[in-house]
């Protein structure tokens, strides 16, 4: 029992040490908080500790103040997150503010601050930046304009359409603005974006046939070969149609089948025994072309 508190107090006390480490980079307060916990974990360090102090906690009273200084620790974790997350908001309503008074250039400043000064989980700053991005794209306003609803539409030729489409006030209204100087086009603008989006389909199909031959041609060899039985090197799809046309499909028997690529499909050539009209046994050669996902495309020849 001994041995495993001491593994453990060695593992929280490396582990605390690490954490610590790690978080005098983001927050100093909980960093020194984890660094001062993993060493009065550690017995050499907590050792130390005892000799100055002349004060030797019980096993519960050690684990306990662990514990009470990790919910310390991550309180202020938490504090520090809530400060940034204000400062940040307070320079992003800075920014915006340029932005209503049509001074870009400034707000431009004050988002790339918010950006390399606060980098948090959401960081607003990066929103604001993507709508100044928005709020003049052509793109962006056919997408909006084809995937409105006919009301809307309505309204924004009345200059009644108030509808949300990027946070910040001025550049929605600009946005607005934008979209109903191209309202008269709307309708050759859905043809085109319609068009553009079956053009783009096409490509995705291409691109994954592409990939699909690539993929196959890299392992050519081996896939075509995959076709033919392991067990008689038959192939079992023309195997099956030679079997059925046969006066007596019980009586078939593969005997040998050879194959080549060329290139675009498979050349077969399949030798069988099989009872013709008269109740006796007679060879046959059947010669087809078959493609790479193992169907027949054509019989070349019969005898």
């Amino acid at each position: 029992m001994k041995t495993f508190m001491t593994i453990l107090k060695w593992f929280f006390g490396i582990t605390f040490l690490i954490g610590g480490i790690g978080g005098l980079f983001t927050s100093f307060l909980t960093g020194i908080l984890f660094l001062l916990l993993g060493l009065f974990i550690l017995p050499p360090t907590y050792e130390l500790f005892v000799k100055k102090t002349k004060l030797n906690l019980p096993t519960w009273a050690k684990w306990t103040t662990v514990i009470v200084g990790c919910i310390i620790a991550s309180l202020t974790i938490d504090n520090s997150n809530a400060e940034k997350d204000t400062e940040m908001d307070l320079v992003v309503e800075k920014a915006s503010e340029f932005i209503n008074n049509g001074q870009i250039d400034s707000a431009k400043v004050y988002i790339e601050k918010a950006k390399s000064q606060y980098s948090t989980t959401k960081n607003k700053a990066v929103d604001l930046e993507k709508e100044l991005e928005k709020y003049k794209s052509e793109d962006f306003a056919k997408e909006t304009l084809v995937s409105m609803t006919d009301e809307e539409f309505e309204k924004l030729n009345n200059g009644e359409l108030s509808k949300a489409y990027l946070s910040q006030k001025s550049l929605n209204s600009e946005f607005i603005a934008l979209m109903k100087s191209q309202a008269p086009e709307r309708a050759k603008i859905i043809k085109e974006v319609a068009e553009r989006k079956d053009q783009e389909k096409i490509e995705r199909e291409l691109a994954e046939e592409l990939k699909k031959q690539e993929e196959f041609n890299r392992n050519r060899k081996e896939n075509i070969e995959k076709q033919f039985s392991a067990w008689d090197g038959s192939h079992p799809k023309l195997s099956r149609m030679i079997e059925e046309g046969c006066r007596n499909p019980d009586s078939y028997e593969h005997i040998e089948t050879r194959f080549r690529d060329d290139g675009s499909s498979i050349f077969v050539i399949t030798k069988y025994r099989a009872q013709n009209g008269f109740g006796g046994m007679t060879i046959g050669n059947v010669t087809a072309r078959v493609d790479f996902e193992g169907n027949v495309i054509e019989i070349v020849s019969q005898n």
